[in-house]
């Protein structure tokens, strides 16, 4: 059986491979995304743990970012077309929170940020129909540096102050039990064609970031999350 799959799979990749090679042209698109982040959370406290300490509450946040599109490309500029393309790219991702600590003999929500800079490396098929380019399609994000923004409770002070931890690397890994952040998203351009080969692309996205789960004593999960929304402006170069 696991023959037979073998098998099977080499002649599919072949198939795939033949019909790139005989009906898409390569292409690349660049695009810069600009939205918000609305944040939210799965936590679960540990038995003997405060149940009020460290709770979340979501807020959201502006993120921003550039990433390039390179892949195979079917009837860019027919009426119904096919792509198919890396999705590569920076962006700063924003995980906004209210969180509820603990200062002297009461609770205070104070206003908690975490802020990424990752890569991503994902997959993003589109259809076009028309002049509308629709896009399904995911990957992860790698954090490679970072920080969180926050008020911790100053007992000389009596009152809560401006803290402030960056990450690098390493650190992140320190922090958090996964250093990346698995995504999915939806794209909707509207096409502008400046000739066959070139189109300036005006449009909207939509998608989730599952974010990494902070290694916290208090809590047996404590993951963090989002959902982003957007516009975003983007140029494509394809060799039809």
């Amino acid at each position: 059986m696991r023959k037979i799959l073998i098998v099977s799979f080499l002649i599919s990749l072949s198939g795939l491979s033949n019909l790139f090679a005989a009906d898409f042209e390569p292409g690349i698109g660049f695009f810069v995304p600009l939205g918000a982040s609305i944040s939210t959370k799965s936590q679960t406290h540990n038995v003997n743990a405060d149940k009020n300490d460290g709770v979340l509450s979501s807020k959201s946040g502006f993120e921003f970012g550039v990433g390039i599109l390179p892949g195979f490309y079917k009837g860019f500029d027919d009426y119904m077309g096919f792509s198919i393309a890396l999705d590569l790219g920076y962006k700063r991702e924003v995980f906004s929170y209210n969180e509820n600590k603990l200062g002297g003999s009461q609770y205070k929500n104070v206003a908690t940020g975490y802020y990424f800079d990752t890569i991503n490396i994902g997959l993003l098929p589109k259809f076009n129909i028309a002049r509308f380019y629709i896009g399904i399609g995911g990957g992860i994000k790698l954090i490679v540096s970072g920080s969180e923004k926050t008020k911790n409770y100053d007992e000389n002070q009596n009152q809560f102050v401006d803290s402030e931890t960056k990450y690098n690397f390493d650190s992140v890994k320190s922090k958090f039990k996964n250093p990346y952040i698995p995504y999915i998203k939806a794209t909707l351009d509207y096409l502008f064609f400046l000739d066959d080969e070139i189109a300036l692309g005006i449009g909207l996205y939509a998608g989730y970031d599952f974010g990494p789960q902070i290694k916290d004593d208090r809590f047996s999960k404590n993951n963090l999350g989002a959902f982003d929304i957007g516009g975003q402006i983007s140029f494509y170069f394809v060799n039809d």
